[in-house]
């Protein structure tokens, strides 16, 4: 099992299959459920409708979940749920179980020990895990509706997860980061002024929340805008994109799309289509 941080999961591609939702009585099943001895097969969320719980892990962790709020517990891991305050006329627990992969097809997890992923569901999000369960119970599941619900929980969670720790450890780049994030034009030099830091530290700061040089991070993220441009309908040419994503000139552009794919534009575009017919 390959650890993908949510932070780092954010601006990550992976890849959610074999969904399933459904709702939970637990008092008719004594209140407890345990997975000790028993490794989980899949990803699970667990959103406590009604009810809260005690989950202990397998190593005598414990963590204590309120109504409305809901885990996360990756595939693999063993523990014990014991559930408060249960309904006989009413679902206790809405659980969701999938699997989770990166493009390779290695299973992925972002935290190996049960976390509660979000403090409190939306009504919104209330909705979505409700209609996932009113989709399961149907002869035909749409899964594409399914799944987008999955990755859209997935994304809040990865969202929060940043912004909490951009506010806490990056606090002092975090306009930075956001400029960097949006594309400024600004240079390195400007954007570490705007933040009110040196250029060094605020390179080695980035460096350190993003795992790459603030350059490579924006050249990175240009190119791969660049690759969806070429792919698109609206026929740009690479000086066009080249003049869009603000490199100096079509050498400079071709030359780091190079670099960072291996081939040409023209030679990416060639390879593209030769992948689809």
């Amino acid at each position: 099992m390959k650890t993908i941080s949510f932070e780092k999961l954010y601006n990550t591609e992976f890849h959610i299959t074999q969904p399933i939702a459904n709702v939970q009585y637990w008092a008719p099943r004594g209140n407890v459920y345990s997975a000790i001895g028993k490794p989980k097969i899949s990803h699970t969320l667990l959103w406590f409708k009604n009810c809260s719980a005690t989950i202990t892990a397998k190593d005598g962790q414990v963590l204590e979940v309120a109504q409305n709020q809901m885990t996360y517990m990756a595939k693999g891991l063993e523990y014990k749920v014991e559930f408060h305050n249960t309904n006989t006329d009413k679902e206790d627990t809405v659980v969701v179980h999938f699997q989770m992969t990166d493009q390779t097809g290695e299973d992925i997890a972002p935290v190996l020990k049960p976390i509660i992923c979000i403090k409190e569901v939306d009504p919104a999000l209330a909705a979505n895990l409700d209609l996932l369960c009113e989709e399961f119970r149907k002869n035909i599941v749409c899964m594409p509706e399914v799944v987008s619900i999955i990755y859209q929980i997935m994304a809040t969670v990865c969202q929060k997860q940043k912004s909490r720790t951009t506010r806490k450890k990056f606090s002092c780049i975090r306009k930075g980061i956001d400029l960097l994030e949006r594309d400024s034009d600004l240079s390195i030099t400007e954007i570490a002024k705007e933040c009110g830091v040196s250029e060094c530290y605020f390179r080695r700061l980035f460096q350190e929340y993003s795992g790459e040089s603030p350059i490579n991070f924006r050249q990175k993220h240009r190119i791969e805008k660049a690759k969806q441009m070429l792919l698109s309908d609206e026929h740009y040419t690479v000086g066009e994109i080249a003049e869009e994503l603000g490199f100096s000139d079509i050498y400079h552009f071709s030359k780091t799309f190079k670099k960072l794919c291996g081939m040409s534009p023209n030679k990416f575009i060639q390879s593209e289509l030769e992948r689809i017919n």
